[in-house]
């Protein structure tokens, strides 16, 4: 089986961003050491409007240009960089020494089609001026990925043929988030035109779904207590405060939730089991998401110990691959 491990590379979209430090680079530098300890490919996915945003900010230019030196080392060993966009950039703000953003235009969708598809061919063309390897796959920040066919052939010119925003059972309606996607096509993966749900026959684009799971109420017990009993282990590297409307505590403690297949923090202990009903499904890849802002050092211990063990029975691998 191929599994192709994906980190969405980005800041905090709460009330606090948190430091580019501790939210992207101390953390991705440990997994590149990690995959070059094991000479694994991953598959990064910069949030390009934050970089765009640095650029016009003169507070921001040093760590602007620490993080292209990070996007263009790992190019160069070869690992993937997608295209990944969170758009309320575009109405993001510095005030007072910290990002302030505006969380109703969190979606292309929030956007007119003009708008968005400018957006989507800005970004795309910035990233490509940092890489070699030119940019052939997207993840819609948030997941939310729909309504695609706005922004359809603005995809295309910017040469993005692979999509992976979708998980299979996944649903949110609570803002700023927006996507349904509890109809998903049963393939492993399959061809699409103008929405990632709806498998097209020689579609131009190729989904490539996340893996997920339902997570009942136990897992999140005890992702609570241990956090509690020992933060140093189970604290995010990341210093920020993510965005509401992900569930709130007591929603995730009482009842049943279908998520992605994820290497963060305490969710790693869920990769094998992952891979063990991908196995038994005869599915052919596995696809994980992480962030390295939430990223601890048991999830790292744990991401390590997985990777070991399947990387001589498995072949890991970047999204574009599956291309």
């Amino acid at each position: 089986m191929k599994i192709a491990i994906t980190w969405d590379y980005e800041l905090f979209f709460g009330e606090r961003s948190g430091s580019v430090a501790q939210c992207m680079l101390e953390p991705t530098e440990r997994l590149l050491t990690l995959a070059r300890k094991y000479d694994i490919p991953f598959t990064f996915f910069p949030d390009a409007g934050c970089l765009m945003m640095f650029e016009e900010q003169a507070a921001c230019r040093e760590e602007l240009q620490r993080v292209k030196t990070q996007i263009q080392t790992w190019d160069s060993l070869g690992h993937e960089t997608g295209l990944h966009i969170h758009p309320h950039w575009e109405k993001s703000v510095w005030k007072d020494g910290r990002w302030q953003h505006d969380l109703s235009h969190y979606k292309l969708s929030d956007f007119s089609a003009d708008e968005a598809s400018r957006v989507v061919e800005r970004y795309a063309t910035y990233m490509n001026t940092l890489l070699t390897r030119p940019l052939q796959s997207y993840r819609a920040g948030g997941w939310c990925a729909q309504p695609f066919a706005p922004v359809a052939e603005a995809m295309k010119k910017a040469g993005i043929r692979l999509d992976s925003s979708v998980f299979r059972g996944g649903k949110n309606t609570t803002k700023p988030y927006q996507y349904d996607f509890t109809t998903t096509p049963k393939a492993a993966h399959w061809q699409f035109t103008d929405d990632p749900t709806v498998e097209k026959e020689q579609g131009w684009f190729t989904e490539v779904p996340i893996a997920s799971m339902n997570y009942s109420p136990l897992f999140f017990w005890k992702l609570l207590v241990l956090g509690r009993l020992n933060p140093s282990q189970h604290k995010p590297i990341g210093n920020g405060v993510p965005v509401k409307g992900g569930g709130s505590k007591k929603d995730l403690l009482t009842r049943s939730h279908r998520l992605c297949v994820s290497a963060d923090g305490y969710f790693s202990t869920q990769l094998n089991r992952a891979l063990r009903r991908a196995d038994q499904a005869k599915e052919p890849f596995l696809v994980v998401i992480g962030h390295p802002k939430a990223l601890t050092s048991f999830g790292l211990s744990t991401l390590e110990a997985f990777i070991a063990q399947h990387r001589t029975q498995h072949e890991f691998v970047t999204l574009s691959s599956f291309l």
